[in-house]
């Protein structure tokens, strides 16, 4: 096995890299990367390490992501934990699909869906962990 470093003649994020995750379900062999910054752009990359494109800039500094598990002919999520305490589920195009606003009284540290898809759970740091729905509905 051979680790290769590769690194760019311009970084595309201007601030440094709070979070990344591979999307599973990609035409792509080996799936798509994608970046969140300080600088609170999100960025797609290609298997070879190649910026794609943009996807879009957010209006709040993230912490932590986590993609919604690939079920067939089921839409991938990208959900969102942000510093200012709301979590935003956002779909592969960039559109935000939903966005929670006040999820937790401080910053989320840690977001994650099950392994099904029907759960999301989001770890604040205001000592509370919540169970919320695919939807963005608080369940518990």
């Amino acid at each position: 096995m051979k680790f290769k470093i590769k690194r760019a003649d311009r970084p595309k994020h201007t601030e440094l890299v709070a979070c990344v995750g591979w999307s599973r379900q990609s035409e792509q062999p080996g799936g798509e990367l994608y970046s969140v910054g300080d600088d609170q752009a999100i960025w797609w990359w290609d298997i070879n390490g190649e910026p794609v494109k943009k996807l879009m800039d957010i209006d709040t500094s993230v912490i932590c992501m986590d993609w919604f598990p690939v079920a067939k002919g089921s839409q991938e999520l990208l959900a969102l934990g942000c510093a200012d305490g709301s979590f935003k589920l956002l779909a592969k195009t960039g559109r935000v699909d939903k966005s929670v606003a006040e999820a937790h009284q401080s910053a989320i540290i840690a977001i994650k869906w099950s392994y099904e898809g029907a759960a999301l759970a989001t770890a604040g740091e205001d000592g509370q962990i919540k169970i919320w729905s695919r939807g963005g509905m608080l369940r518990s």
